[in-house]
């Protein structure tokens, strides 16, 4: 099966059938709630003006609507609409947005004619704006569906939150950029590196096969924009698809096409090392707000360590500036050796954020060694986080 939004069809003959005006009426709160969603794709800043712009298409019983930076794509399923003459136009999205959102009335009618001239008209209100053939927009890519995979919508977002924090800034390699999805041992993975850290987030799924394996690196942009849309609860199925170059995601109401960035990831498995010389239970909430507290003291723009002693029986955290220093307690249970060591504060502070358990694991090596957090009883998450030298 192909997902193709042409319907087979010529891109003449769908969105300008017989040569007549496109023309429908429909409920402008439901036609603002989608193209809320549909906008947050469409880019800021871009070289071609069409891509700035909303592409509207009605047929037979609704309209569709769709949104393309060439990295990410977004089509909405058929929206219930009175459609009097189908056809297409493609809109500036932030002007077409603010016209539907501060229209007086619950219909809004829209029509454009063979120019592109757009009308919109709500009660006694009736904008004219001049839109770009519908022919013109970029099309979503063409995605075989060979293989569904499925997870639930809102582990999925989750996951997403969980992880993305990690992900490199910079493109000095490209690949860090975005997000490792693998598909392995009957479940689901997604990973980011960031060259100081490493997040990792694992969800099972029994519906998929021993033997399936998949490797992708899907560009952060696109997972951010894929959470926002994502149920927060519910049952609701995300379904996706791979070929070389895309990933398809299917919701109930939208589908989205990534492209896949190149470059081989890196081989997180083998950097989180079981063995330790400590290991510390602690509650979460204290050990994060005692490190919030130690970064008061810290200018934002500079990258000041604080110092974690490692006792027998409870973690002092330190920092100092020329500002000023602090000094914390936080109670944990600890076995193996004691040490001294410091980190980024807004590493572990973002890790601990995302966390939901109370009570967590972290483990170390030595003070040049990197530490790992997890879950007591829950093997579905971990983080490894760099240190940085202590100053003698």
């Amino acid at each position: 099966m192909r997902i193709n939004i042409n319907g087979g069809r010529s891109r003449e003959e769908r969105f300008f059938p017989g040569k007549k005006n496109m023309k429908l009426s429909m409920d402008k709160n439901i036609l603002l709630e989608n193209l809320n969603v549909v906008g947050k794709v469409v880019p800021s800043r871009t070289t071609k003006q069409i891509l700035e712009c909303i592409l509207i298409t009605a047929e037979e019983g609704g309209v569709k609507l769709f949104a393309n930076n060439l990295e990410l794509g977004i089509e909405t399923a058929k929206i219930a609409a009175s459609v009097a003459q189908p056809g297409g136009v493609a809109l500036d999205a932030k002007m077409f947005i603010d016209i539907v959102r501060k229209m007086p009335g619950d219909l809004i009618q829209i029509d454009s004619d063979y120019s592109n001239v757009t009308r919109i008209k709500s009660e006694r209100s009736e904008f004219k704006i001049l839109g770009q053939p519908a022919e013109e927009f970029p099309m979503l890519p063409v995605v075989e569906k060979d293989r569904e995979y499925a997870v639930r919508a809102s582990d999925f977002k989750e996951m997403i939150h969980q992880t993305i924090f990690a992900v490199a800034i910079t493109d000095a390699k490209p690949v860090l950029t975005g997000e490792l999805l693998q598909v392995q041992g009957k479940a689901l993975h997604l990973v980011a590196v960031d060259g100081y850290r490493i997040a990792y987030r694992k969800a099972a799924d029994e519906n998929l096969r021993d033997d399936d394996s998949i490797n992708v690196v899907i560009p952060a942009k696109s997972l951010s924009e894929l959470g926002r849309i994502l149920p927060s609860d519910g049952e609701d199925a995300l379904r996706f698809h791979f070929t070389d170059k895309h990933i398809l995601f299917e919701l109930l109401n939208y589908t989205l096409i990534s492209r896949l960035l190149e470059g081989d990831f890196i081989r997180y498995s083998q950097i989180f090392n079981e063995d330790f010389n400590s290991y510390v239970c602690i509650q979460r909430s204290l050990l994060l707000t005692s490190l919030e507290r130690a970064s008061l003291i810290a200018k934002e723009d500079k990258k000041v360590p604080v110092k974690l002693s490692i006792g027998h029986d409870n973690i002092i955290i330190t920092s100092s500036t020329e500002l000023g220093t602090s000094y914390d307690e936080v109670p944990a249970d600890i076995d193996g050796v004691t040490l001294d060591i410091a980190f980024n504060p807004k590493f572990l502070i973002d890790a601990l954020r995302v966390i939901a358990d109370e009570e967590i694991i972290i483990t170390f090596t030595g003070s040049l060694s990197p530490c790992i957090i997890k879950g007591r009883d829950n093997d579905s998450y971990k983080y490894l986080i760099l240190p940085l030298r202590l100053k003698s």
